[in-house]
């Protein structure tokens, strides 16, 4: 079993200008532009994304379950995706705690700009995970999955203590400081877990999503996957 590798100095870009575009910031009141940019220099200051992951083997894909380590994680999809391939990374990757000591200063208004950096930190982060992985094992091509994302039946939520008390052996917490909560939720809230793999073709778990108006969408819903996979209900 490999231990898992801790990314914590992972570069990132805060771009006031182009991230104050997606927050649709005003351009002619000042006295925000002003308040905005003051916080991405602080987020700047103080933030710290990271990631944690570990080198997984597969020990057999049987019908719905891939058996991760002695593991079994079960998701028909994830099965399809594995196939005959016999390793995979699990994977934890987050904005950061360090940015929680800005919170009591800042107005309703500057706390929602300041989940929409942290979701720019996370995003970063994963970017990094997969750079990483791809340039340390000779990866041309990744493609993942994580607990919960897409329609609730592709690989459930439930399924998240699996990938955080025993893929990643509870480092998670440790090493990068993200909590799993009872009611399975991450702390902070921008983090993300699941399963890396090298793939053939470019593949999103929002490609088995109906959810049309989710902000995060990286891929339009794909009836023919929907149908290859032999998911339930009407496409």
């Amino acid at each position: 079993m490999s231990e898992p590798i801790v990314l914590d100095a992972i570069p990132f870009n805060l771009d006031a200008a182009k991230l104050a575009a997606g927050i649709h910031l005003p351009g002619e009141d000042a006295e925000l532009r002003q308040a905005w940019e003051t916080l991405v220099r602080n987020v700047t200051r103080i933030a710290r994304p990271k990631a944690i992951y570990r080198d997984c083997t597969v020990d057999a894909v049987t019908g719905d379950t891939v058996v991760v380590e002695g593991v079994p994680l079960e998701s028909r999809v994830l099965a399809g995706q594995i196939g005959e391939r016999r390793r995979l990374f699990a994977y934890c990757a987050t904005c950061g705690t360090e940015t929680a000591v800005l919170e009591d200063a800042l107005e309703v208004l500057e706390r929602f700009w300041l989940e929409e950096l942290r979701l720019s930190l996370l995003r970063q982060a994963i970017a990094y995970l997969h750079r990483e992985i791809r340039r340390r094992y000779r990866i041309p091509r990744l493609a993942g999955m994580a607990p919960g994302s897409g329609d609730a039946d592709v690989w459930p939520l439930t399924e998240q203590p699996k990938l955080f008390t025993r893929l990643l052996e509870g480092r998670a917490t440790e090493n990068i400081g993200v909590v799993l909560t009872e009611s399975l939720l991450m702390l902070p809230y921008k983090s993300s877990s699941g399963v890396l793999f090298a793939a053939e073709h470019d593949f999103a778990t929002c490609q088995l999503c109906h959810r049309e108006n989710c902000p995060n969408r990286r891929a339009p819903f794909d009836v023919a996957l929907w149908r290859q996979n032999g998911m339930d209900g009407t496409p």
